[in-house]
């Protein structure tokens, strides 16, 4: 997979200001002692971790000068251990702990965390050290913040639709490819927000046109499967609109495609309490950049909770909430199959 380029390719500077740092240091050989990498962009985190991996060791030595433990079963002692061991043959060698327990949200830490604490200044200089955690973090535990003090944090957040679409331009263009830009609006609305995903769907889009150089909505609809969110999305606003059928043609699509229906059921419920939240406190007064802060979520998921919330009164998304749990728990306990829950919670949401 191609990796991301560095700051001075065309669209760059648009992008997240953490990654831009990780990707200059790496490129200015200022690489520190000390990284944690965490957010829910794995697509560029991962390419965070490979530059940095082609920066500090020789392919040849990687067995040697590049090491990952598993952070369910390291201990103090080796991830000590590993940073003080010697590189062989080089300035620097590479330490990667992935999803260290102590580091993420609801996980029981199974070190001697005062001791790591107490070690992380002190880490080596030819030791880069990267704790790499694929899953939540806890930014209130103590060894959140010895990292962040001693070293360097970068959280690795997605992409905003605009910041998504430039990304698009700039990669499609390193191809001398480009896209309409209706279609281009078209695209990242259905596309969700996981780069890697995107970045799939360009190389399928690119084959598809062949010698042709601008890829179209009709291109788009021949070759891309949009994202289980945008469906959901759709799915909810059909409810919303009392369009019993097509709400049931969007769930049997995403049936096809090999969705779980616990999954969906869970996505489901997610968007309506989305709507829900976003309809009650717009009604309070608050702007759309408030309701992100203060629910946490991406402001583009305000922005389709916002627009949907049209379609419901605060009792319908009340009643399609305790639908929802109601089916989930019919399920678990048996007493309803799972096809027929999901179809039969469709069609009680869209009922007037």
């Amino acid at each position: 997979m191609e990796p991301i380029k560095g700051p001075n390719n065309e669209g760059w500077n648009q992008l997240k200001a953490g990654y831009m740092e990780i990707f200059e240091d790496i490129k200015k050989g200022k690489i520190d002692r000390l990284y944690l990498f965490y957010g829910q962009e794995g697509y560029v985190k991962e390419q965070a971790l490979s530059q940095l991996s082609q920066a500090l060791v020789a392919p040849g030595l990687k067995d040697l000068n590049y090491q990952v433990l598993d952070g369910e079963a390291a201990s103090t002692d080796d991830i000590i251990n590993a940073c003080e061991t010697l590189p062989f043959m080089s300035d620097r060698r590479l330490v990667v702990v992935k999803d260290l327990p102590a580091l993420l949200q609801g996980g029981r830490s199974n070190i001697d965390e005062d001791r790591l604490k107490s070690y992380l200044p002190r880490i080596p200089s030819s030791t880069c050290l990267v704790f790499y955690c694929t899953e939540e973090v806890n930014k209130r535990k103590g060894l959140f913040t010895a990292i962040d003090k001693a070293g360097k944090v970068i959280e690795f957040e997605l992409l905003k639709p605009a910041e998504i679409a430039t990304w698009i331009r700039s990669t499609l263009k390193r191809h001398g490819k480009q896209m309409e830009p209706s279609a281009l609006k078209y695209y990242v609305s259905i596309a969700g927000n996981s780069l890697e995903d995107i970045y799939n769907d360009l190389q399928k889009l690119m084959v598809y046109i062949g010698d042709r150089d601008v890829i179209t909505r009709a291109d788009i609809d021949k070759v891309v499967t949009p994202a289980v969110e945008y469906t959901v999305f759709q799915l909810v606003e059909a409810i919303g609109m009392k369009k019993t059928d097509q709400a049931l043609v969007l769930l049997h699509q995403l049936l096809a495609e090999g969705q779980n229906i616990f999954a969906l059921l869970a996505l489901i419920a997610r968007q309506v309490r989305i709507i829900f939240q976003c309809k009650g406190l717009a009604e309070k007064g608050l702007s759309a950049g408030e309701i992100a802060q203060k629910l946490g979520l991406h402001p583009y998921a305000v922005k389709k909770g916002l627009e949907q919330s049209r379609y419901f009164s605060m009792e319908q998304l009340k009643r399609g909430l305790r639908e929802c749990l109601k089916v989930d728990y019919g399920i678990k306990s048996g007493r309803i199959q799972q096809r027929l829950g999901i179809e039969m919670l469709i069609i009680n949401m869209c009922k007037k």
